[in-house]
């Protein structure tokens, strides 16, 4: 769940900081005699809520940090955006121990300037807010690696369950129980044959593109590597790319675990690589992301 829940806290911080921000803008788009009543409520119901939203913002901004693969004690826009939060309750805060109201609500609008700007300078560090198709498809991976860490591959359920039906006697085999989850990643148990070469495969990671060379002998994946990528921020990429064709080898399964914070190259990587072995199927079928 570490995925859903730095991602939802992400969508949710900037959300916040978006409606914290408009306040005042608002105020001046709708100065003058004739002001739009819709807007003059929702600016209204803005500042009542002013306050708990700003501490919902510290809360969440906090929470994507410490989920994120970047150090929150580490310079980088996020962690800056964070301290601007900080630093703009501190500034409302200490209205009542400053003289006159302009001396802390100026300050307080030059940080909420900042922090817009470090925000948009996170998300073009990190690539953009994740998009709902890559979320879902990192959740069911990572659900996937926590089903396999709780009940074990599908050889070892099988074993536990023969052991099980022996004891008490069961006429059914115990082989006719699978855990359809897991055995879906499991590829090199024996139901796919593949030929012998190099292939290429493409899919999407962060970004579009991803292409990796995929080497096969004698049935067992030999060589794996990202040849290009339009990834963006080598910080969050460079350790899946690293990492991901490393556990595949080892593996000797194209689905493996993704790396915390690169979630969107990792699975790009081995859809990669399923598209690269889909062309050296000779029988059986290969799983799915």
């Amino acid at each position: 769940m570490v995925l859903f829940i730095n991602v939802v806290t992400a969508w949710i911080s900037v959300f916040l900081a978006v409606l914290l921000s408009i306040i005042y803008l608002l105020r001046i788009l709708n100065k003058g005699q004739k002001k739009n009543i819709r807007i003059e409520r929702l600016n209204k119901k803005l500042r009542n809520a002013h306050k708990p939203m700003g501490m919902a913002f510290v809360a969440f901004a906090g929470i994507h940090g410490l989920l994120s693969s970047g150090a929150i004690l580490s310079f980088n826009f996020g962690t800056a955006c964070l301290v601007m939060g900080i630093l703009l309750g501190l500034s409302y805060a200490l209205r009542k121990v400053l003289p006159g109201k302009f001396s802390w609500i100026k300050p307080h609008r030059y940080l909420t300037v900042i922090l817009i700007v470090f925000l948009g300078l996170h998300l073009w560090e990190v690539g953009g807010i994740m998009g709902p198709k890559v979320f879902l498809t990192g959740v069911k991976s990572e659900i996937k690696t926590t089903v396999e860490k709780l009940y074990g591959t599908t050889t070892e359920v099988a074993t536990t369950a023969n052991v099980t039906a022996a004891d008490s006697g069961s006429v059914e085999p115990a082989s006719t129980i699978t855990d359809t989850v897991v055995e879906k990643a499991n590829l090199f148990l024996g139901d796919v044959d593949l030929q012998s070469g190099t292939y290429t495969g493409v899919a999407d990671g962060y970004g579009p593109d991803l292409t990796v060379s995929v080497t096969v002998v004698d049935n067992q994946i030999t060589a794996v590597s990202v040849v290009s990528h339009n990834e963006r921020n080598v910080k969050y990429y460079g350790r899946a790319i690293d990492a991901v064709p490393e556990a595949i080898i080892a593996a000797q399964n194209p689905v493996v675990d993704t790396i915390s914070g690169a979630t969107y190259t990792s699975n790009g990587i081995m859809q990669a690589v399923l598209n690269a072995l889909d062309q050296a199927v000779i029988s059986g079928t290969l799983p799915s992301l």
